[in-house]
């Protein structure tokens, strides 16, 4: 059965909702700080190429099952590259759905923003990225490159 994801930065009515997903995955984050982190993001006036984007994805029952956090930046060994601090996915019953539409999503984001990769950090509660979306161990993860 195919199913219809929404997906797109972060909407107000979605904040708690999608801390659901920060919750469960063992972030060191209370649902105060999530929605400063979310907050900031609503608050910027300009959005420049390197400013962090949170993205869900949402399912037709409005429930959020995907979340990421990402930017673009430069790496001295890697050029332009799309930065994914956060990639988080729970879902019971389809996983790869939900993730090939947030992948998706960050691919055209890459693209837009000329990333030559997008690199996609482990799930790590002690990397939680600053509100600027910088991770505080930049530099692991996997790669994927933009076509």
């Amino acid at each position: 059965m195919a199913r219809a994801y929404s997906v797109g930065p972060i909407q107000r009515h979605q904040v708690d909702r999608a801390y659901l997903l920060v919750e469960a995955s063992g972030y060191e984050v209370d649902l105060t700080e999530w929605r400063e982190f979310c907050g900031a993001a609503f608050a910027r006036q300009h959005i420049s190429l390197y400013t962090a984007e949170i993205v869900t994805v949402e399912n037709p029952r409005g429930h959020i099952p995907g979340l990421g956090i990402a930017r673009a930046m430069h790496d001295h060994l890697y050029g332009q590259l799309l930065d994914v601090p956060v990639f988080l996915v729970i879902s019971a019953g389809d996983t790869p759905g939900v993730s090939d539409a947030l992948l998706e999503y960050l691919r055209t984001v890459a693209r837009n923003r000329r990333c030559r990769f997008i690199r996609i950090a482990r799930t790590d509660p002690a990397s939680w990225p600053d509100p600027r979306g910088e991770c505080l161990r930049p530099g692991r993860g996997m790669l994927i490159p933009v076509q």
